[in-house]
This record gives C-alpha cells, structure tokens and sequence, in this order.
C-alpha cells in the first residue's frame, strides 16, 4: 500500500530512484539496457527427470537381465552374422561394401543423387536458416554454383578413402543449417549422418572450391568435408577389412597418439572399429589410426585407447550384451543425423549391434525391413492386443519395436507392461488447450504409454511393426 502512494507523495524522488536502479542494473551487465534480440529459438518444457512408470531400479541393465531365462544365449553365431549382414546388404540393399564398389559409376546416376536434394530443399517446401529468416534463392543458387555439376562426366572413376576425423555427412556442401520452422533449431534437416573415423568411403564427385566431397558410405551418401577424408588404393580397405580388429563398447573412446594417453586424437563412438596392433590385452590397446597427409593422401598411424574401452572382434550376440550396451548411453544426449558427435534413435540401436558384428542401415524406415518380422500391427489393434502381442512375441535385446519416424529396442515387460531403451527427442503429454510437448533429449528407458490422451496417440497406439534381428 504503501509504494502505491510513492509516485503521488514524492514524484521527482521517485524518477530519480528508478534511474539509479536501472543504471545500476545496466553496469551490472544484466543486458536490462541492451536492444533486445529477435527471439528466433523454439521453447519446448523440459521432462522430468523421473519418466512417468519408471522406477529407478528399471534405469540399470540388471534388472532387466534378470527376469530373462536365458541372458547368455547365444542368438547368432559369428558365420550366422555374416549370413545377416550379406542379406542387409546384397537382398535388401540398404548397406554397402565400400571396398566392393565398381570402378567407377554412370555421372548422371551421381548427378540425379546431388539434385534431388537440393531441388527436395529449394523447391518443396519453405526452410530456414538459424537466424529465423527463410532461405532465400540466392541460398540455393550459390550453393548450385559451388556443387561443380558440369564438372559430372558420363562415367565418373571413384576414389576411395578413409574418414580421419568424427565429421558430418551433409545433404548440401554447406555448414550452414536449415530447419523447418523458424527457431526450431535441434532439427537442422541438412544434417544427413555422422561418420567415425575410420569410416570407408567412395568419393564420386568434388565441389568446385574443393572443399567438400560427394561420397558413398556404408550407409549413407551426401557431402563432407574434403580435409576430414584421407585419398588411399581400393587394397587398403580390403586389407582393412581382413586384419584382426577392436571394436569401441563404452558410449565413446578417447584416442590418443602416445602410449601415456596424453596427447589426445579425436574420439570413436560405440561400434567404431580400429586395426589392431599386436594383443589386444595391453593396456593401452594398440591400434592403427588413419591420417591424412597435406597431399590429401592417407597415412596409417599408432594409436592407443584404454584397454576397457574396446573388445577384440565383437562381442556374442546376446541379450545381455544388448541390453548392457544399450545401457551404456543411458542418458546419452540426442543428435538430430548424428549433429554434435551425438547420435539420434536409429544410429543408438545401430551402435548397439554393431558391438556384436552386425551392420544394420541407418535410419529407422530401412532398420524395419531387417531381420525377421514377429509382429505387423493394424491400425485399428486395441491397446491390450497390442500389449499381448508385443508381450508373448517380443524377445527382449533382440527386438526392435518401430513407428513412423523411430525405432526402439524392447527390454521385456513388468507388471504386465512393455518397456523400451530409446534415444527419444520428445514426447507428447496432454494440456489443457492443447497436447504438450515435453523434451527429454537423451537416452532413457520408458513404457509404451507416453503419449496416451494425445491426438498423436501413445507409442502403444504407434507402433508399427516388431523386428527380431536374427
């Protein structure tokens, strides 16, 4: 009551206070006198820590592991992964041997591949860049200019090589992102894929200021960055492919080029292979790292990683391997095509099996066609069919469950109730004037009912298929 009668009783007093607290606010570098800035970044509501029916004993690889009857049952031998891998790759063509690519390749295939997505980017649909403003056609016609198409010749001869640095795999030749709606800034829709070092690749074409590559991987083609790739012959990558190997188990490995582990080489993340050197058993492991020299040729290197960071050859293909390695990036963050060294749903559960030797494809759409198919749901399933189904048909840490968009791995069921680890962006909660969307961006372990009492539906009401991988 009594600042109500402040300004009336003494006026001039009372300007010259509010001066003086707002110059102190001002030296005190709060930014209270500063032009505001174009608010251009979407506000999503956090999520709880606790997920909704998820107690804390259900966020460790044990509990799950010991309702299983047989934890160490072997799924797949070694010769029966191979057999797996080869029908990923030559019957479904959804992998690719980079060392077992033709000689060269017709140009306009190559051509056809590099417009699609930049006609898919400049004429479907509006997009903006991370200053909230849309994507001008200068935007596109500049990046036309640089990607060198009259360079495409009718037959193009490859080039192979090997990825020397964690780099990003780019739809366009460019750093710059784009995003479907202004300030939507987790999803830059260029971000095609991040690839390890050591990754194979093919490069097909090179832009015209020679600073990106369009180049073929195991599972995936777009644009990268040319000093992140190291020029080497085609018998390289099959004497890669031949020789005794490490395979990275923890989230990622630190690398290192002396043997002190002091002098710090770039990172691996899980399922990244490297050559070995010598026993596996040392501590540090030695193994061979690739680098690229100033001729843009490639030079293979000592390395070293702490000895518990990888495993000779793969790991068996068991539930509980799956299941501990999948509890390896518990709350692991999320990254939208791999942005930021991190990794989104589908690259989390490729991660995981490659700890076991198998090489499933990259996105969530092409990982739905693999293995063999338990469960097709209709959409008019009610929800305690669907439970049945996935309950009495799921095999946990073989199983991957699938929905538009993203795929899961299925732990198993309590109190009657499926649960999946997943690398999950968001989920939708009901609001009071309309659904919620609640940002969880890591890995986490939840049921299939986020979601339920939104117009989307729950992931229960979702889901599409249930895949074994065997």
């Amino acid at each position: 009551m009594i600042l109500k009668f402040i300004p009336k009783i003494f006026p001039h007093t009372f300007i010259v206070i509010v001066f003086i607290a707002f110059t102190s606010l001002c030296l005190l570098g709060l930014n209270s006198c500063a032009p505001l800035k174009p608010m251009t970044e979407k506000i999503y509501w956090i999520a709880p820590t606790a997920l909704p029916s998820v107690r804390p004993e259900m966020r460790t690889p044990g509990f799950w592991i010991g309702r299983l009857a047989e934890p160490d049952r072997i799924i797949l031998d070694s010769q029966e992964i191979r057999a797996l891998n080869q029908d990923i790759q030559e019957r479904l063509y959804l992998t690719k041997d980079i060392a077992g690519l033709p000689e060269a390749f017709e140009g306009q295939e190559i051509l056809s591949d590099i417009k699609h997505w930049l006609f898919r980017f400049r004429d479907s649909r509006r997009y903006y860049r991370d200053d909230g403003h849309p994507a001008r056609p200068g935007f596109y016609t500049d990046l036309e200019q640089k990607m060198n198409l009259p360079a495409i010749q009718p037959r193009m001869t490859l080039k192979w090589g090997l990825v020397t640095t964690h780099t990003d795999q780019r739809l366009l030749p460019t750093r710059t992102p784009l995003y479907r709606e202004a300030g939507d800034i987790y999803f830059d829709r260029l971000q095609n894929n991040g690839l390890d070092i050591g990754t194979p690749v093919a490069v097909l074409h090179q832009s015209a200021d020679d600073q990106w590559f369009w180049v073929m991987g195991p599972t995936s083609d777009g644009w990268v960055k040319a000093d992140h790739v190291a020029l080497c012959l085609r018998e390289t990558l099959e004497d890669i492919k031949k020789a005794a190997f490490v395979t990275v188990i923890r989230d990622n490995a630190s690398l290192y080029h002396d043997r002190t582990l002091t002098q710090y080489a770039g990172f691996a993340r899980m399922g990244t292979r490297f050559m070995l050197i010598g026993a596996s058993k040392s501590d540090p492991v030695a193994v061979m790292l690739p680098y690229r020299q100033k001729t843009g040729q490639l030079e293979m290197l000592n390395g070293y990683i702490e000895a518990g960071k990888v495993v000779q050859g793969s790991l068996a293909y068991t539930p509980r391997n799956i299941i501990e390695q999948a509890f390896e990036m518990l709350n692991a963050p999320y990254g939208w095509g791999g942005s930021h060294g991190d990794q989104d749903c589908s690259q989390f559960i490729q991660s995981i099996f490659s700890t076991v030797g198998i090489q499933l494809p990259r996105n969530s759409a092409a990982q739905a066609r693999v293995g063999r198919d338990l469960v097709t749901f209709k959409a008019i399933d009610p929800d305690p069919e669907r439970l049945a189904m996935i309950i009495s048909s799921g095999l946990p840490g073989t199983t991957i469950l699938n929905m538009k968009g993203h795929v899961m791995l299925y732990l198993g069921d309590a109190m009657g109730h499926p649960y999946v680890i997943h690398e999950l962006w968001a989920y939708l909660e009901p609001g009071i004037r309309e659904d919620r969307i609640r940002a969880t961006n890591r890995v986490v372990v939840t049921d299939l009912g986020l979601g339920k009492g939104t117009d989307s539906g729950s992931l229960l009401q979702r889901v599409k298929t249930m895949r074994g991988v065997f």
